[in-house]
C-alpha cells in the first residue's frame, strides 16, 4: 500500500476554469509540502489548457496522479454538460494514465432510471478505452449501498468497474472492513482513509471531516486488513485543506499504521 492525498478539500469546484486552475496548483503545493508524492485530483469538463497547465504542475512538484475523482453529480448533468465533460475528463485520464476514476452514484430514485443505465455504460465504455478502473464509492445515501455496488460488479462482470471504499463512509453505513473485502475481493480500486464519530455533519451543521485518528474507527486493524488481503492500491486521504495541519497529521497517522504492518 502507498499513501495518496486527494486535493477536493482544497478547491472549489465549480470556480470558473482559470479560478479552479490556480485552486488545483495552490492545492497540489500544499500537498507537496505536506510531503506527499501522490495525488487525486479533480477533473470536470475543462479546456485542453487546463489539463496541460495541471500536467506541467504535476511534472515540477513531481507529483504522480493515481486517480481522479469525476463531478459528484456527473450522472444527473444535462445531456450536452454529460458528453463535455466525460470526453473532457477521460482525455485528461487516458493521456496522464490515471489508474482509478472514482464516481459518486446518482440519488436514490435514479438508480433504477434509463438514463442512469446508459450513462454507467458510457462511463464504462470510457474507462476501457482509457485503460482506468471506474469505482463506485460507498456514499450513506443510498439504501443497501454496498450490496448494490456488489450487485452492479455482478452485472458488469470482467468490466472494468470496482468499489472506492470511504472509510467514513463505510463506518456510517455500518458495514466492516473484514466484510468489504471478502466481498469485493480484487475489485477495490481505492480507499478514501478518513475516520468518523458516526455523524457526517459536526455540532455546527456543517459537513465534518474527521482527521483519522481523532474519531471512533479502528483505523490500524482496517490497514492491517487490507493488507493481508493482498490489497496494494492507495490510501488516500480525503480531509479538508483548510488547516494546513489536516493532510500533515493524516499522513503521519497513516504512515504510523503502514509501520506497524
Amino acid at each position: 500500500m502507498f499513501i495518496s492525498c486527494s486535493i477536493l478539500g482544497g478547491i472549489k469546484s465549480l470556480a470558473a476554469p482559470e479560478v479552479l486552475l490556480t485552486n488545483l496548483i495552490r492545492t497540489m503545493v500544499r500537498v507537496k509540502d505536506a510531503g506527499y508524492d501522490t495525488v487525486e485530483l479533480y477533473y470536470s469538463n475543462l479546456p485542453n489548457w487546463v489539463g496541460d497547465t495541471l500536467q506541467a504542475a504535476l511534472d515540477d512538484l513531481k507529483l504522480r496522479a493515481y486517480s481522479i475523482h469525476l463531478p459528484k453529480f456527473l450522472t444527473l448533468f444535462d445531456e450536452k454538460d454529460f458528453d463535455e465533460t466525460v470526453s473532457s475528463a477521460f482525455s485528461f485520464i487516458k493521456a496522464r494514465e490515471i489508474k482509478v476514476a472514482v464516481l459518486h452514484l446518482p440519488e436514490q430514485e435514479q438508480l433504477a432510471s434509463p438514463q442512469w443505465k446508459r450513462r454507467l455504460e458510457v462511463l464504462l465504455k470510457e474507462a476501457e478505452n482509457s485503460g482506468c478502473i471506474l469505482t463506485l464509492e460507498n456514499i450513506p445515501y443510498i439504501k443497501d449501498v454496498d450490496q448494490y455496488i456488489l450487485n452492479e460488479i455482478g452485472k458488469h462482470n470482467n468490466r472494468p468497474l470496482g468499489i472506492t471504499i470511504d472509510m467514513e463512509f463505510m463506518y456510517i453505513n455500518g458495514s466492516s472492513i473484514e466484510w468489504m473485502i471478502n466481498a469485493f475481493n480484487g475489485k477495490i480500486g481505492n480507499v478514501h482513509f478518513r475516520d468518523s464519530d458516526g455523524s457526517l455533519v459536526g455540532g455546527d451543521g456543517y459537513r465534518q471531516y474527521i482527521v483519522p485518528g481523532e474519531g471512533k474507527i479502528d483505523l490500524h486493524q482496517a490497514v492491517k486488513t487490507l493488507h493481508v488481503s493482498g490489497y496494494r492500491g492507495p490510501l488516500t486521504i480525503e480531509v479538508s485543506h483548510r488547516q494546513g495541519r489536516n493532510i500533515i497529521d493524516a499522513k503521519k497517522y497513516a504512515e504510523d499504521c503502514l509501520a506497524k504492518l
